[in-house]
Order: C-alpha cells, then sequence, then structure tokens
C-alpha cells in the first residue's frame, strides 16, 4: 500500500511540474503515467473488485469541492441563464440525439432505451478537474472561464440525475413516462437543493466558531462529504447537494474576507500616512491597527492556503481515478471495441459542437445570455474533456448488466480520447488566440 502510495504521489508530482514548465495539461500526464505504471508494474493491486466501486465513490466529493469552491455566487447569478443552457438544457436534448444515433449506430446490440441513456449520460458527463487544471495555466477572460468551469460542474449533476433517476430505473424495468421524468427530476434538484443549502449554513456557523487553518480546511471537507451523505440516503442527488453546500459556504466566508481585505488596504493607508508623518497618530493607536493588521493578513492567506490544500486533494484524487482506469479496462479491451469506441467520441463531439453553436446563436440574440463568438466557441466545445465521473457512473451499472464489458470499453474510450485530444486541442486554440484574449482580459479589468 506504501508503494502504491509513493506511485501516487510521484505521477502527480511529475504531472504537476510538466504543467508548470511546459504547459501540459495535467489530464494528459496523469492517464499517460498513469497507464505507464500499471504495465510497469502490474502486480501492485490498488483495490479488490469489492471494494473498488466504494472507493471511487468516496472521491467524488473532494473532487467536486474543489471545483465548487472556484466559482462565486455573483458569477453564477449573472450567468445563470447561460449555465443553465449550457449544462442542463444542453445535456437533456444531447441525450435525446444520442437515442436517435444509438439506435442508427449501435442498432446489432439492440440497447434498450435505459441503457443507451445510461451510456450517454457516462460520456457526456465532463471533467472539471480537466478544465480548471487546463485554464490555471493560461490567462483566459473570466466570463468565459465561468462559462466552462461552471458547465463542467453542471453538467455533471445534470448527468449524474438523469443516469440515477431516469436510466437506472429503466434498465431495471421500471416504466418512465415524460411526466414521470419532470417530476422525479424536479423532486431532486428541489430537495437536493434544500439539504445543500441546510448543509452549507451548518457549515457557516461551524467556521465561525474556529481561527484555526486546519480546523477550517476540515470543516469545508466535512461539508462536502456531509452534504453529499445526508442526500444519498434520502436517495437524492449527493453531486448536486455538494455544489449547493460548498457555493453556499464558500460566498458567505469569502464575503467575510473580501471585508478584511477591505479592512487591510484601509489599515495599510493609515500605516502609510503614519510612516510619512509620526505626529498623526499615538503609539496605542497604532500598535492596534498593526496588530489587526497583521492578523487579517494571516486570516486572508490561510483561507487562500486551505484552497490550494483541497486543490491538491482533488488532483490526488483525480490520480487514483486515472491509475484506476489502466486495472478497469486493458489495451486488448479497448481494442476489441475500438470502432464503437470511435463512433461514440466523434457522435458526442458533433452533438456537443452543435449544442454550443446552438447557444452561441441564442446567447446572441438575447441581452441576458452571455454572447461568445467562434473563439469562445471552439474553447467550450473542447472544454469538454470526460473524466472522473464517468469512471463512478460504470460502477453504478446493475450487476449481471449484459452489455458491461462494451460499456466500460467506450467509457474508458472515450475518456482517454477526449483527454488526449480535446485538451491538446484546447491548449492549441488558447495559445493560437493569446494575443485576443489578452485583450479581452484587460478590458474585462478595466
Amino acid at each position: 500500500m506504501i508503494l502504491t502510495l509513493l506511485a501516487l504521489l510521484t505521477i502527480l508530482f511529475i504531472a504537476i511540474e510538466l504543467q508548470k514548465y511546459f504547459k501540459i495539461p495535467s489530464p494528459v500526464s496523469l492517464i499517460g503515467l498513469s497507464y505507464g505504471f500499471y504495465y510497469m508494474f502490474p502486480q501492485m493491486v490498488l483495490f479488490s473488485e469489492e471494494t473498488f466501486a466504494d472507493l471511487v465513490l468516496f472521491l467524488i466529493p473532494i473532487l467536486i469541492a474543489a471545483d465548487a469552491l472556484q466559482l462565486k455566487l455573483e458569477d453564477l447569478r449573472k450567468n445563470a441563464l447561460s449555465l443553465f443552457y449550457v449544462a442542463a438544457f444542453s445535456v437533456a436534448i444531447s441525450i435525446s440525439f444520442g437515442i436517435i444515433a444509438a439506435n442508427t449506430f449501435f442498432a446489432e446490440y439492440a440497447l434498450s432505451t435505459g441503457a443507451i441513456i445510461a451510456l450517454f449520460a457516462m460520456v457526456l458527463a465532463t471533467d472539471p478537474v480537466s478544465v480548471v487544471s487546463v485554464f490555471s495555466s493560461f490567462k483566459v477572460p473570466h466570463k468565459l472561464a465561468i462559462l466552462a468551469e461552471g458547465e463542467s460542474l453542471f453538467n455533471d449533476a445534470t448527468a449524474l440525475i438523469i443516469f440515477m433517476f431516469i436510466a437506472i430505473p429503466m434498465i431495471n424495468g421500471v416504466q418512465i413516462g415524460a411526466m414521470d421524468i419532470a417530476l422525479v427530476s424536479l423532486k431532486v434538484i428541489l430537495f437536493s437543493v434544500l439539504i445543500g443549502l441546510f448543509v452549507g449554513y451548518v457549515g457557516i456557523l461551524l467556521m465561525r466558531l474556529t481561527s484555526d487553518a486546519m480546523s477550517e480546511l476540515v470543516l469545508i471537507l466535512l461539508t462536502a462529504y456531509g452534504a453529499f451523505e445526508i442526500a444519498e440516503i434520502f436517495h437524492f442527488a449527493g453531486l448536486l447537494a455538494v455544489i449547493v453546500a460548498i457555493i453556499t459556504l464558500n460566498t458567505i466566508t469569502q464575503k467575510s474576507f473580501d471585508e478584511k481585505a477591505r479592512q487591510v488596504k484601509k489599515s495599510s493607508s493609515i500605516v502609510n500616512r503614519a510612516n510619512r508623518n509620526k505626529k498623526i497618530f499615538s503609539t496605542s493607536f497604532m500598535s492596534g491597527i498593526t496588530r489587526r493588521l497583521s492578523n487579517d493578513v494571516s486570516s486572508i492567506e490561510r483561507h487562500k492556503q486551505n484552497l490550494n490544500y483541497v486543490g491538491v486533494l482533488a488532483l490526488l484524487a483525480n490520480t487514483f481515478l486515472f491509475m484506476s482506469m489502466a486495472s478497469i479496462v486493458h489495451i486488448d479491451e479497448l481494442l476489441a471495441y475500438k470502432t464503437e469506441i470511435l463512433l461514440m467520441f466523434l457522435i458526442t463531439t458533433l452533438i456537443r459542437a452543435f449544442m454550443m453553436g446552438t447557444f452561441g446563436i441564442v446567447s446572441n440574440l438575447t441581452q441576458k445570455m452571455t454572447n461568445i463568438g467562434v473563439r469562445w466557441w471552439s474553447v467550450l466545445l473542447f472544454a469538454g474533456i470526460k473524466g472522473g465521473l464517468s469512471i463512478v457512473m460504470l460502477q453504478m451499472l446493475p450487476k449481471g448488466f449484459e452489455h458491461q464489458a462494451m460499456f466500460e470499453a467506450i467509457v474508458i474510450g472515450v475518456i482517454l480520447l477526449s483527454t488526449f485530444v480535446y485538451a491538446t486541442v484546447l491548449v492549441g486554440i488558447i495559445l493560437l488566440n493569446k494575443n485576443a484574449f489578452d485583450k479581452e482580459v484587460r478590458r474585462e479589468r478595466h
């Protein structure tokens, strides 16, 4: 077990350094290094078949929490309609197109409607960690980053709700009509959001009771895992509850830190004036100002460090997921379904290109949505990198599912292709449009 942990940490370190110095997206390095490690040391078993599903499910809250911490409520409000279109409406319509495509290109497998919906929910779910990882190495307009990262995060919630509450029941023989889908979706979303809000506010109350850095970090994790577990106990969407809880916690705590930042600025101004003319303020007054300034700066830095710590934990979790892929589906199994994998990759890419294109058209017709051009469209298209949640959903398929082997090969194959192809193209687009993006960033700041 220690050797496995050493391998995980070594792979993660190399991936971080490669991204830092050579701008190679960490998901690309993580997958390449993980497969390389597995085939060099096949005797190292990361997990048993019985415990793998639980271990993978255990990692999801930290992955989602790390990305939810990057989003601010104000940004979500300003882009709510746009995010709803690309992360909810777009996924639902994409799965509808997927049913038509699957009945055309995978007719020989005689897949049920439930199985098709499950398959497309898995291959349409994007990886927020990968998107944030790519964007962290480059300057892109803030609104574009919010659209890409927000779409990736809420896209996961939508895909998982469709998978768990529509596809799986249909696979198990439950008859579900259009009205049932609407009612189930509304109920799941409503109660998941309420659970997330409740746990988020509990987290805020506990956060106000401590000023310790480690306690704050633990409370962030408690909030994420608490929201997830409560929602799952009541058979709602744990992932959506985590998103809402963390955004709630982060929004209110961030207001506190923004106020401290303003106090730091004000105190710094007083100290600077005192340095220019020492007779203006008394010694005791200056001592109090300096002490408060020091405490506020320390508090802000501590919060930033905790956000970085959560990010590192998420990267470690992602490394584990990518290493696990090599042991789930081997290269020979991927080759056995190479035609199906390529077809699914092309189908999902075309569907995503079409949906992002329609978003571009609709967004340019209304002032309530963020306008995008061809450049932003291309970034949003290739920001659809697949990842960890797809692996989790694979483990949720019913035992004895007749198409298990094919679904595993297709999902893992699409994750690999999207990571290498999408991430590489995305970096290329950002580099080619560097000057244009730099101008947009400067305009936003002014």
